[in-house]
């Protein structure tokens, strides 16, 4: 029962992070950037609890690979429980345990619907507890010296979990001891002993860290000097659970009904911590990171969170596919203008979508704009696989070669951007394997040379990259939708030529086939006199729309031309 209780869990856990969260693993892949050097190492053994920080983030580093991510977090919380029951075992010969096992595990499970929990606290409570039972395991640790010089050792290398270990070990020995008064004191001297040391790391040590950082633990959560409730309350469980001694759950109803309560309370906690609108964004900059175009155009279709942000990656996901011109309004456009080329928010996530579309419209001096930016907000001062990345391939194509190698010589140190890394660090400087490079050499062609990098204007933006290489489509299609988007109808007319002169008049687009039929109509042309490029589908469909909304307006906001630019432009 015990086996296949842990596996269920374990599975369980796989499925929610590999295909119900796939974003969580994404995003907190992105914000740290594991090396594999010797100053790196011991940048973190400089720290007490670097050795935590350092294990989480030799694991976090594997979220690059999402079914690769979900096992190791499905492992970690597996394996939190499974040492939660060999405590209990071992260290107090109680075997009844198996539902409640899992609550510490759950409560993590829980608590990480906050994106700001760093996976150190995981980690570190694999390590204490693994720790504990060791001691409990072996004899020759169980000297009173040896604790004692177990504690500052295990707090420099995990933190604040540190207390996990002196509590329950304390505790075990008051309960098998003779004396149960001096082994109360040795365990209140081992807590005093503690607080001593941290006292010491605190104003001789470090001194360049808050109190509350060097009790509560260094990169446990992501904003400095922020400790939530929950991180004691996982302490407090790990230290709880294995002392449950409830010969009740021997019982097969009462163990069936315990598993059940424990289901049900991990399914609401779950709903409650993670927050649908939050994960809504971090799940649309998952989908541009990764391509996943049409995903990102089926999640914001029914999206209940619209936003600028949102908007940004759904434009984007719309020129990717070649699909912008013809279903611009199938989607909402709160963002206006911004909806295509976002204002920067000093946040973690929010210029996402806007440095990929700036990539991919040769606006590379915007890349790097964005991706500093971006990388300079990370709370905790990490570096970024993701933006590292994007600011080398910027200082490629610039051609400014020396900076991009610092960036490359950060990211050969990893493992899942090495081999990139090293391709990209050939590709300096020869032309023949620049131009083997679709993507680069698509883009080396699209970008201005001139130091150009960013207007307010955005549409004239759009247009000034459209004139430098007439085959950058996606930035006259953005020029063209601005322009509806803020209904500057007189600017999209001044475009259309050079759209038409570009890509022909045949099978015009079908928004800009009815923003078009819409100028020429408010300007007194009959409706079967207008230019031949304009489908007598759009005529017929214009006469409908004017018949319709004179009849009932309302009867617009569903059907036919609900979709529409005459919908937008006369009802929004």
């Amino acid at each position: 029962m015990k086996k296949l209780s842990a596996l269920v869990f374990a599975l369980a856990a796989f499925v929610f992070w590999a295909f119900v969260r796939p974003e969580w693993l994404n995003f907190h892949e992105q914000y740290q950037l594991f090396q594999f050097s010797t100053e790196y190492l011991t940048d973190y053994l400089a720290l007490p609890g670097g050795m935590a920080v350092y294990a989480s983030e030799f694991l976090v580093q594997f979220f690059y690979n999402t079914y690769l991510g979900a096992f190791v977090v499905a492992a970690v919380l597996c394996g939190i429980a499974i040492l939660i029951e060999k405590i209990a075992r071992r260290g107090f010969n109680i075997d009844n345990l198996t539902p409640l096992n899992f609550v510490p595990s759950i409560l993590i499970w829980i608590y990480s619907g906050d994106e700001k929990m760093l996976f150190t606290l995981p980690t570190a409570v694999l390590l204490s507890l693994s720790a504990t039972y060791l001691f409990i395991r072996a004899e020759k640790l169980k000297s009173t010296y040896i604790q004692i010089a177990a504690i500052p050792i295990l707090y420099w290398l995990i933190g604040y979990c540190v207390w996990i270990f002196i509590i329950i070990i304390g505790v075990r020995n008051i309960i098998l001891s003779t004396d149960r008064l001096k082994a109360f004191g040795m365990l209140t001297a081992h807590v005093l002993y503690c607080i001593g040391v941290q006292f010491f790391v605190a104003y001789v040590v470090t001194r360049n860290y808050p109190l509350i950082d060097i009790f509560c633990g260094i990169d446990y959560y992501s904003e400095r000097m922020t400790i939530p409730f929950w991180q004691h309350l996982i302490a407090i469980a790990c230290v709880l659970i294995p002392l449950c001694n409830i010969k009740l759950l021997q019982k097969t109803w009462a163990f069936y009904t315990a598993a059940a309560l424990v289901v049900a309370a991990t399914v609401g906690g779950i709903i409650t911590k993670y927050d649908a609108a939050r994960y809504s964004f971090i799940k649309v900059d998952y989908l541009v990171r990764t391509g996943q175009w049409d995903a990102v155009l089926d999640f914001c279709k029914d999206n209940k969170y619209p936003s600028e942000f949102a908007a940004t990656g759904v434009n984007l996901a719309l020129a990717m596919t070649g699909q912008l011109p013809d279903r611009l309004f199938e989607f909402n456009q709160m963002g206006g203008p911004a909806g295509f080329i976002s204002r920067f928010e000093y946040n973690s996530f929010s210029c996402g979508p806007t440095a990929e579309a700036c990539y991919q419209l040769g606006l590379i001096n915007s890349v790097l704009r964005y991706n500093f930016d971006m990388q300079s907000a990370i709370i905790n001062c990490k570096n970024s696989g993701r933006f590292c990345k994007r600011i080398a391939e910027a200082y490629i194509l610039n051609q400014r070669y020396d900076v991009a190698q610092r960036y490359l010589n950060l990211l050969k140190s990893t493992i899942f951007y090495r081999s990139w890394a090293l391709q990209a660090e050939a590709s300096m400087g020869n032309e023949e394997l620049m131009q083997q490079n679709a993507d680069w050499a698509r883009i080396d062609r699209m970008r201005i040379r001139n130091g150009y990098n960013f207007t307010v204007e955005t549409d004239r933006m759009m247009m000034a990259l459209f004139d430098h290489c007439n085959e950058n489509k996606m930035a006259i299609d953005y020029a063209l939708c601005i322009c509806l988007i803020n209904r500057d109808l007189k600017s999209f007319i001044a475009y259309m030529p050079y759209y038409t002169k570009a890509y022909g008049k045949a099978n015009l687009p079908r928004i800009y086939q009815q923003a078009y039929a819409w100028v020429c109509y408010q300007n007194g042309y009959k409706i079967e006199n207008m230019p031949d490029f304009i489908s007598e589908q759009t005529r017929k469909e214009l006469k409908d729309f004017n018949y319709a909304y004179l009849l009932n307006p309302k009867s617009l906001e569903r059907g036919r031309f609900a979709n529409s630019f005459w919908k937008y432009i006369v009802m929004n």
